[in-house]
This record gives C-alpha cells, sequence and structure tokens, in this order.
C-alpha cells in the first residue's frame, strides 16, 4: 500500500480521465532512489487496467543504455514489422491515432538510450490530441544518456513532481503495515530517522527486523541501527555504478572517512575543491549521500557496496592513504589503525607505532579481540629487532592471557631478552599470572629462577618473583618443603600478600601440615573477596586448601562468585576455565558429583589441551568421581573421551586416570597396579595428604576385593596416620571407614563406628553414608534391628548426595568394591542372569550345574546383597 502519496495518485487518476476523453499529455516523477517512483507507476498501472486502459510499461536500464530502441523494445507487442525490422515509426502513429486509451509507463528515464529517448520526445510532442498518457520517472542527480532530447522531454511534461520523504506520521503507517500492529513512537522515530522516510529503505528496515523476530516496541529500537539490508546495498549499488570516475572517488572517500569535511575527501578523493563539491552535490541529489557539509550515507550499508566495488588491492590502497590522512588530522589512533589494519601496509615504524598505540588503548579499555587484532598485526610490521618488539610482545601477551595464554607466555619469553634493562625484565617476569606457570616455556622459568637470584631488584619485585619461582616448583621435593618452612616461619602478625599467603599455604597443605595452622591463612588469603584479576592468581589455591581442610562450602562459595564475576570474559577465557575446573573438584568434596562432572566435561570441551594446570585439574576431578562416588559411567566416559591428552599432564596425573578407567571396566589389577604408580610418584614429589588424593585408601579396598589382606591393612594403616597429622575429620573418618572395610571381626565393626563419630559433623556426607552403609551390612549377622537402622541412615545420606542407590553400585567406594565386590564371580554371574529374567532351571543348563547348586548360590547372594528375593535383584546390582 501506497502511504502519503494521496496528491500523486490523485493526478495521475485526472491525467488518465482527460486521456480517455482525448486529452493526453506526459506526467514526470523524479526523487532520489528509494524515494518510491517504481511503486507510483506501479500504482498507476493497476489504476489504469482497472478502467480498461492498455497499459505498456518498460524499465530503462543502464545495462542496455547502448543498445539502439532497447527501451522501446519493451513495447514490441504493439509494433509493426517491415523489412527492415520492428516499425517504430508506424508503432507511434498507431498510438496517437487510435481511439483506445493509452498508458506508456518508462521508468529510469535517465537510463534510457537516445534512439529511445528521442522517440518518446517525437511522441510527447503530440500526445495533446490524443488518448496517450506518458508517465515517467527518473532518478534525481543522475546524467541523461542524451542531456538535451532528456530536458526537452521533461520541458514538454504538463506536470513535474519531486516525490516527497515520508512523514513521521507516514513511517508509522508502513511500520504498522509490515508487522500489523503500531509501532512504538520511539521505534518508528528510530526508523524514520534510519531510512530518512524513503520508503524503499524504510520497508527493507522493517521487514529485516520482522524477519528476524523483532517487534515494533522501545526494546528494539537498538535493532534498527544494526539492521543491514541487502535490497538497499544492491540498488545504492546499481546507483553509483552509473556514475562517472570523480563521483566514485567521492563516495569511496566518504565510505573511507565517514563524516569528514570535504576538503579531506577531495584529497582522499584526489580532486579539487570545486569539483569534490560538485560530487558531492551530485551524491546528495542521487540521495546516496544526506548532507554536504559533513558527508553521510544515507545506510550505513551502501558504505560496504562502495568498497566492495573495489579489487582488493586497491581498496587495501584506499585504506593506506585514508590512514595517512586521518594521522594528519590527529584523528583517534584506533581509527587510524582500523584502516591499516583493512590495508596490506608494509613493515615499518609508523605503521607499528599506530597499531601497538591502538592495540594498547584497547587493552587498556578491555576490548580484548581489538587489542589482540591490532598488537598481532603491529608484530607482523614490526622490525625484527629493537626495544619497541619486547614492549609489543609483552602488550601482546597482556592481551592473549585470557584467550590464547600458551602463545601469551610463549610471546612473554620472547620479550623478556629485549628489553632494555634488567629492571624491566624482572618488572614482566612478577607480573605473569601464577596460574599460567604451567605453560611456560624453559626459557621463562630460567629467567625467573636467574632473577630470583638478582640483588638489585626492588623487594616488592623480588618477592613477587619469589612466590612464582615457588608457584611453579611444587613438584619439586625440595623446593616444595622450603615453600613449608616459610610457611612455618609465619606470625599471626605477619603483614604478606594474598598471593604468597597462597603459595606457602598450598606447599604446607601438600605436605601434610596441620590443618589448625592453614585454616587461618586460607581465610585471610581469601578475605579480599572474589576479583576477576584473582583468577590466574594464586589466591585460587587458597580456595582449594581450604576445601581439603573441610571448609568446602566456602571454597564452593568463592568460586562460584569469582564465575559471577567473570561473567563477561566468554566461556573459553583462560579465566573461566581455571576457577571452573577449581569449582568442579570443590563441589566433589562437597559431595555433589553429578554437578562436578557436568563442570569438568564442560571445562575440557572449552579448553585447550596445552593448558596443562586446567586439564590436570578437571583429569583428577572426574578419576575421583570414579573412584570415589559410584560413577563408573559419566565421569569414566568423559575421561575416555580426552583419553589422548593425558601424554601431557603429571605423571600422577595420568596414572590416576588410568587406574579409574581400569575400575571403569572392573580390571582391578590394572586399577591396582596404576594407583600404587600413581601414589609412588606423589611420595616422590613429598605430597603427604591423603585428603588432598587418598589413593591409599582406594589401593586398600582394591586389595581386599582381590584378598590380600597384609597391604590393604598396611597402607590404610598409614593413610590414617597421616590424616590424623593433617587433622581434617573427612580424611580420619574416611581412613577408619576403608580400615574398618578390611578388617575382619568384632575390629572391624569397632573402626566403622569410630568412623561413623568422626565423619558426624564433616564435610564429607557421602563418606558418612558408606560408614553406615557397611556398619550395616556388618551388623545383618548379629543385630538385624541395628542393621536396619544403619542401612536406612546411609541410605538417606547417599540420596542427599545425589546417589541415591549407593548400596547397590559395584564401586571401588563400598566394602571391598562396594556390594558386588561381596560377591565371587560364579556368584555374581548368576545373579545378573536371574535379574535378566532366567529361571533356575534355565540358569542351570547354560552354566551346567545342578539347579541345587543354582538355589545354592541364590541363597547366598539374597543374603550378601540384603535384598529378599529376585525382585530386589535388578536394583541392587544396578541393572533397572
Amino acid at each position: 500500500m501506497l502511504r502519503e502519496r494521496e496528491s500523486e495518485t490523485a493526478l495521475l487518476c485526472e491525467s488518465l480521465e482527460q486521456a480517455r476523453h482525448g486529452s493526453g499529455g506526459l506526467l514526470v516523477f523524479s526523487g532520489p532512489f528509494g524515494i518510491g517512483r517504481s511503486a507510483l507507476l506501479a500504482a498507476a498501472a493497476a489504476v489504469a487496467r482497472e478502467q480498461g486502459v492498455r497499459v505498456l510499461r518498460a524499465v530503462a536500464t543502464i545495462a542496455e543504455r547502448d543498445i539502439p530502441f532497447g527501451v522501446l523494445t519493451q513495447f514490441s507487442c504493439c509494433t509493426a514489422e517491415s523489412e527492415v525490422g520492428q516499425d517504430f515509426a508506424t508503432m507511434r502513429a498507431g498510438l496517437l491515432t487510435s481511439g483506445e486509451p493509452a498508458l506508456l509507463l518508462v521508468d529510469d528515464l535517465q537510463c534510457a538510450d537516445v534512439e529511445s529517448l528521442r522517440w518518446i520526445d517525437r511522441l510527447c510532442g503530440s500526445v495533446a490530441d490524443s488518448r496517450v498518457l506518458v508517465v515517467a520517472a527518473h532518478r534525481s542527480g543522475q546524467a541523461a544518456t542524451d542531456p538535451e532530447t532528456f530536458a526537452r522531454v521533461l520541458g514538454r511534461a504538463a506536470r513535474r513532481r519531486e516525490l516527497p520523504a515520508l512523514s513521521a506520521e507516514g513511517t508509522g503507517a508502513v511500520v504498522r503495515d509490515v508487522f500489523g500492529v503500531s509501532g512504538d513512537a520511539g521505534f518508528v522515530a528510530a526508523c524514520h530517522r534510519m531510512s530518512h522516510g524513503r520508503p524503499l529503505l524504510l520497508q527493507a528496515i522493517a521487514c529485516g527486523l520482522r524477519d528476524s523476530g523483532k517487534r515494533c516496541a522501545e526494546s528494539d529500537v537498538d535493532s534498527a541501527w544494526s539492521v543491514r539490508p541487502s535490497v538497499v546495498a544492491e540498488r545504492a549499488g546499481a546507483v553509483l555504478s552509473a556514475q562517472p570516475e570523480p563521483v566514485l572517488a567521492t563516495a569511496r572517500a566518504v565510505a573511507l572517512l565517514d563524516a569528514a569535511n570535504p576538503d579531506r575527501i577531495a584529497e582522499l578523493a584526489e580532486l579539487d575543491s570545486d569539483e569534490c563539491a560538485a560530487t558531492i552535490g551530485t551524491l546528495v541529489e542521487l540521495g546516496v549521500l544526506t548532507d554536504s557539509e559533513r558527508p553521510r550515507f544515507a545506510h550505513p550499508v551502501i558504505s560496504g557496496a562502495v568498497e566492495g566495488g573495489l579489487a582488493p588491492a586497491d581498496l587495501s590502497e584506499w585504506h593506506r592513504r585514508a590512514a595517512r590522512l586521518l594521522q594528519t588530522d590527529q584523528r583517534p589512533v584506533e581509527i587510524v589503525a582500523e584502516h591499516l589494519l583493512a590495508s596490506d601496509a608494509s613493515q615499518g615504524e609508523w605503521t607499528t607505532g599506530v597499531l601497538h598505540a591502538a592495540g594498547r588503548r584497547a587493552l587498556d579499555r578491555g576490548d580484548v579481540p581489538a587489542a589482540i587484532r591490532c598488537l598481532r598485526r603491529a608484530l607482523l610490521a614490526c622490525p625484527t629487532a629493537g626495544a619497541e618488539r619486547s614492549v609489543l610482545l609483552a602488550d601482546l601477551a597482556e592481551a592473549e592471557r585470557s584467550s590464547a595464554p600458551v602463545a601469551a607466555m610463549r610471546h612473554l619469553s620472547q620479550a623478556l631478552p629485549k628489553f632494555a634493562s634488567s629492571e624491566q625484565r624482572a618488572a614482566a617476569l612478577a607480573e605473569v599470572p601464577p596460574m599460567l606457570l604451567a605453560v611456560a616455556p624453559p626459557s621463562m622459568l630460567a629467567a625467573f629462577e636467574q632473577y630470583r637470584a638478582h640483588e638489585e631488584l626492588e623487594p616488592a619485585v623480588a618477592l613477587a618473583i619469589d612466590t612464582r619461582v615457588r608457584a611453579a616448583r611444587f613438584d619439586d621435593p625440595g623446593w616444595c618443603a622450603d615453600t613449608r618452612e616459610r610457611f612455618d616461619a609465619l606470625n599471626p602478625d605477619d603483614e604478606v600478600a594474598p598471593e604468597r599467603v597462597a603459595v606457602l599455604l598450598y606447599a604446607a597443605t601438600l605436605t601434610g601440615s596441620d590443618v589448625d595452622a592453614v585454616l587461618p591463612w586460607a581465610r585471610r588469603a581469601l578475605a579480599c573477596g572474589a576479583e576477576p584479576g584473582q583468577a590466574l592468581g594464586a589466591v585460587v589455591l587458597a580456595a582449594r586448601a581450604l576445601a581439603l581442610a573441610d571448609e568446602v562450602g566456602d571454597a564452593v562459595q568463592w568460586t562460584t562468585e569469582l564465575t559471577s564475576a567473570l561473567a563477561g570474559h566468554g566461556e573459553r577465557a583462560a579465566e573461566r576455565l581455571v576457577i571452573d575446573s577449581e569449582r568442579a573438584a570443590a563441589l566433589v568434596r562437597s559431595c555433589r558429583y553429578a554437578e562436578a562432572v557436568a563442570l569438568a566435561e564442560s571445562t575440557l570441551r572449552r579448553c585447550d589441551p596445552a593448558l596443562v594446570s586446567v586439564v590436570s585439574r578437571c583429569f583428577e576431578t572426574l578419576a575421583t568421581v570414579v573412584l570415589d562416588s559410584a560413577d563408573t559411567g559419566a565421569a569414566a566416559r568423559v575421561l575416555a573421551r580426552h583419553r589422548d591428552w593425558d601424554q601431557a599432564v603429571p605423571v600422577w596425573v595420568r596414572e590416576l586416570s588410568d587406574a579409574a578407567l581400569a575400575v571403569g571396566v572392573q580390571d582391578t589389577g590394572a586399577a591396582l597396579e596404576h594407583l600404587l604408580e600413581c601414589g609412588r610418584e606423589r611420595e616422590r614429589l613429598g605430597w603427604s595428604n591423603p585428603c588432598q588424593l587418598p589413593w591409599r585408601s582406594w589401593a586398600a579396598l582394591l586389595y581386599h576385593r582381590v584378598q590380600r589382606a597384609e597391604p590393604a591393612a598396611e597402607l590404610i594403616a598409614e593413610e590414617y596416620r597421616r590424616a590424623v597429622a593433617w587433622g581434617a575429620p573427612s580424611g580420619v573418618g574416611r581412613a577408619l571407614r576403608v580400615w574398618g572395610a578390611v578388617t575382619d571381626g568384632d575390629a572391624g565393626v569397632e573402626l566403622l563406628r569410630r568412623a561413623i563419630e568422626v565423619l558426624h559433623g564433616a564435610a564429607c556426607t557421602l563418606e558418612l553414608a558408606k560408614a553406615h552403609l557397611m556398619l550395616g551390612r556388618r551388623l545383618l549377622g548379629s543385630d538385624r534391628l541395628e542393621a536396619g537402622a544403619q542401612l536406612h541412615a546411609g541410605d538417606e545420606l547417599a540420596a542427599s548426595c545425589g546417589v541415591p542407590r549407593l548400596r547397590s553400585k559395584d564401586e571401588i567406594a563400598g566394602e571391598g568394591g562396594g556390594a558386588q565386590a561381596e560377591l565371587t564371580r560364579a556368584e555374581l554371574r548368576i545373579a545378573r542372569l536371574v535379574a535378566g529374567g532366567l529361571g533356575n532351571q534355565q540358569i542351570a543348563t547354560e552354566l551346567g550345574v545342578s539347579s541345587r547348586a543354582v538355589e545354592k548360590h541364590l541363597t547366598k547372594v539374597y543374603r550378601k546383597l540384603g535384598v529378599a528375593g529376585r525382585s530386589g535383584l535388578a536394583e541392587a546390582l544396578d541393572l533397572g
């Protein structure tokens, strides 16, 4: 539906009526591109057809302007044929003398070929006494093929109308037509400003918003400025393609300089001031530009169409020249840099300087992607030597910490030798995030060692470097022991930076220091709150220690708050990955196993395998879930899926993962072998805290499964001793629970009772559930009343941890490997066949034994699993 074209439509109807009564004429409509000329001609054709008027319509195009009579051939239905081809003279005479009224519509008259234009001129000179109405439309500002004839045709017009832009009310009507409802005032105003009231632009914007699911509401106002309709670019490109080179050059200059003053546009377009002013005027008249003083395109999408018309090499040269001009005008360095990025500017100090400055500013304002883009390009343009390159590499490393931590450490290591002074090198080392030291190249670690011994450094810098050396050397037994000694020497009144406190106390945690000594310092380190800057700092280690000291709730809360603070950093940012891996580990400590597995899996999916510290932490979490929480499904599958990532992780992590995978396939021998190797490696490192990794508990249960009581007892006794030395109730209770599991008779029952006593109030609810369940099984033969109470308590606790069927799981966490571990191989096979629905005789036939033997085995199975009969087997075996 045409909006705000009532006067033009009335004029058409009046003129058409006059032509039907023998008073023909010529009407001409003009305006910039997108103003709706073609739509008006289409409406005229529809009105004429309704009145029974013959309609002849042609559209002149740039592509056919050199084809003689190209426009007239579109009227071929009314031409006569002669020996020399179509007879257009006869056609004109027939129209003028016919008693039948006719409407001739010619769109884009300015593009008509010379022969057609002259024919139209002669026709229009004779239509006054005919039944022919000629209606022509032309684009303002565009030169005609034959300017003299074109001007004469326009001069013959009885009436000429310049189509006006739509008002705000007209814009609102179009919005209502497109969306079916009235638009909010702010939305309509935004559409009006963006389209300048031109129907083509307005329709394209409104339809684009509607098709993308937007509404004509205030909340979607910003979307009106971002939509980029392709039809507008195509139409603008068609308009510009017909223009001479000076006009095109001006359009390119406007596209690259964006509302620059005409003098700068002239300089970039390589035109003199008068010529440039004339071309700007032409572009404004065409409707491509909207302002002569500060030229801007009618729509941002036109800029892309202008640039797209250039070959890549030419466009690069235009951007390079634009960058120089903008630099001369002292425009912001970011704007100059955008042009350099779009060009193939070669190496040079000026290019490097601009891009480096733009990258540094982007980094300072937090626009990391822009900073990386500028700094990487600056590095390509930078000479291979000199102090500038070292600063550039250091800035690039800072920018890449989140998105490309491995590359960041590599670039910083390349920068260090090129710094002008030792002080600069030391200051750069002091800023390295401790949690990224695991991916630092050997050359950087060597630099840390070198500057740690430097005697002329500022005290704060020297302390920061020493802290990072210690954070990188937890796997060195000598360094780990020395760092613990530094912790032991701390006094409560000492003022120590949280980062250094975290490193010192974590060494004490690994080596099994007294939990009461570690806890106050861990709380102090975390008292500064959860700030985004701490995600890659050593303070994370304090949260890890807090969890191992049974303050799991606080550790989970701190990591959760830090995750929220990092919401804007992106899912794949190194900070998010580090904290997510730590939070997953804390969730395991709080018995939230399903959440821990999901988070660890998500972290691995987003992580670069080269980020070893994150991968190791996730592997440790997943393996712990398999070995400790009855999950040989999801966690084991994730580990298996990332099996080829384990070559870069520490040896003990690899062995731990292999043990978990072996447990998942019920390969007890392989699981035990890998666990023992994991333990030997940790002993070599001097890490003796059983709460950090209770490998002895798991190994003792595996020994018990294969009926090797002596090594099982030795391992668990040692773990108990170390757990008592550390002092966290969860560790002591776990050791007692496993000790009770591998100890027969009343002594085992007493150990289980002690475990329950210690674990009440401790952080590890699942350990308490296991202790209740084990004690309940032990008491089934002597005190079934208490046994039932213990089993019920264990079931409820297990359910609260998200493991409601713990009693029936085939897992290492049970008594000697879980309920199924109590069954012999023959009993387990029979139990599974029964759970699968087979009868005793069918089982006897399949196994080649007597029915009586099957019945005897089943009796033992029912007793061991604590089920009443066949109906409970599927659940007890976790087959239901």
